[in-house]
């Protein structure tokens, strides 16, 4: 709870800054990490295998739903979007599929 605390005060704290650029953003960006390298040195997390593949999925969805929204864009071959959605049906039975499979930790 302290870590999800710290994190969004960091994502807060860059938004409110006025004159960030591209050097202090990775500055603050790799002293954020480290912070979170130390704090799981002095407190692992374990997290399941359940888990794992449920935060690995939503990166995952993100990057599908832009994809699919501005695939004529950025394509030079655009796919249907009944295509896309198969796609979509299909990551999904696996994931609900592995998920299910994996034993409960």
């Amino acid at each position: 709870m302290n870590l999800t605390l710290i994190w969004t005060g960091f994502i807060i704290l860059i938004s409110v800054l006025e004159e960030l650029d591209k050097r202090h953003f990775v500055l603050f960006g790799g002293s954020m990490f480290y912070f979170i390298y130390l704090y799981n040195q002095l407190k692992p997390i374990s997290l399941s295998s359940k888990l794992v593949l449920l935060l690995f999925n939503i990166p995952t969805l993100v990057f599908w739903y832009i994809g699919f929204v501005y695939n004529d864009f950025l394509s030079i071959n655009p796919v249907s979007s009944k295509v896309f959605v198969s796609w979509l049906f299909i990551y999904l039975y696996l994931t609900l599929y592995f998920f299910n499979s994996l034993p409960n930790e």
